[in-house]
């Protein structure tokens, strides 16, 4: 069986969608950064200069050094997404998930003129201190789990 919606129906709803007020969202409260490095980061990401935002993470750990080419294709993606998206403006983080006391998960928000892309930073505590032992981000919204 179809179920079609008459002109009137149709109009009935989309008339009382355009006549409802807006009803205002409840602020989000963010998370401060796990680490400095996160703070870093966005913070040198702000002044648009992707490669000290970059070096400034990599500088975390020894381990990215024999990671060739890792430098070079975050900046050209972070350079094209601010191409595409405009320029980065703010970020705020959620919550950090914790795997035992030695690993840390962030999720930051980082807010463009014209999209919001999702970071990832996973945290591993060595003992000179925390490392960033992951990073990235993700521009598709629809394929982000709720909750994270």
């Amino acid at each position: 069986m179809r179920f079609a919606a008459t002109p009137l129906i149709a109009f009935a709803i989309f008339s009382s969608m355009a006549i409802t007020p807006a009803t205002a969202q409840a602020p989000t409260v963010s998370a401060a950064p796990a680490s400095p490095h996160i703070a870093a980061f966005f913070d040198l990401l702000k002044t648009g200069d992707a490669d000290k935002a970059v070096t400034s993470v990599l500088e975390t750990s020894l381990l990215w050094e024999n990671r060739m080419g890792v430098k070079e294709q975050m900046v050209a993606q972070i350079d094209a997404a601010g191409k595409i998206y405009g320029p980065f403006l703010s970020y705020e983080c959620q919550p950090a998930l914790r795997t035992g006391t030695l690993v840390v998960r962030q999720y930051c928000l980082a807010q463009h003129r014209q999209m919001v892309v999702r970071w990832q930073f996973d945290l591993a505590k060595l003992p000179d201190g925390w490392s960033v032992a992951y990073f990235g981000f993700n521009d598709q919204i629809h394929g982000w789990p709720d909750g994270e």
